[in-house]
């Protein structure tokens, strides 16, 4: 199974490719927008990968919850690949290749200077996603799980703080096994109104 996975929900965005078994990441630097980059880069993971985009059997796009640019963004380009080349198309939200990683526990993720997405997860499987304030953290019981690029912006002193590092094997696994399950609707996950939006009202 030859695969593309675009993560462009976090400050970090991924590249992912699964050729037959031979897998590969290429992570974009910080300092380049989606925007941008994001072909830039996706150019460099194919020539390393050996493999043009007519090459893959899926595209999987993750559709959130994250940047409200950076989920259209990317959820753009797999359109636009999927309209030219007729593949199997497969959402994943970030929510879900975390919890691959997570027994039990809460996953926050940085969403504004106020606010934290957050997401219960038990027997590795999210039950429950939301968005909080920052200082209702202190009323999360159990392990809280951040991601490691996102440690030091989200500035939480707990004892409980865990941190995922390397997540990267964690796409493949979800989407091996969305692959073997009905895909789903290839929607944006959105769990709060934009900015733009909260200007308008």
């Amino acid at each position: 199974m030859k695969s593309l996975i675009i993560d462009t929900t976090r400050k970090i965005a991924k590249i992912l490719i699964d050729n037959d078994g031979k897998k590969s990441v290429t992570d974009m630097s910080d300092k380049v927008k989606h925007s941008e980059g994001l072909f830039l880069y996706l150019e460099k993971a194919l020539f390393e990968a050996h493999m043009e985009i007519g090459d893959f059997d899926n595209f999987c796009g993750v559709v959130g919850p994250g940047s409200f640019t950076g989920i259209r963004v990317g959820m753009s380009v797999i359109k636009g690949f999927n309209k030219a080349l007729g593949k199997v198309i497969v959402p994943l939200n970030v929510f879900e290749v975390l919890s691959y990683g997570i027994k039990n526990g809460t996953i926050l993720l940085n969403s504004t200077s106020t606010t934290l997405y957050k997401a219960v997860i038990q027997n590795h499987k999210v039950e429950s996603m939301d968005v909080i304030q920052k200082d209702a953290v202190k009323d999360i019981s159990g392990d809280i799980f951040v991601l490691k690029e996102e440690q030091d912006e989200l500035g939480l002193e707990y004892n409980n703080i865990r941190v995922i590092a390397d997540y990267s094997s964690y796409y493949f696994e979800a989407l091996a096994d969305k692959l073997e399950k009905n895909a789903g609707s290839f929607e944006p996950l959105y769990l709060q109104v934009s900015q733009a939006e909260k200007n308008l009202k």
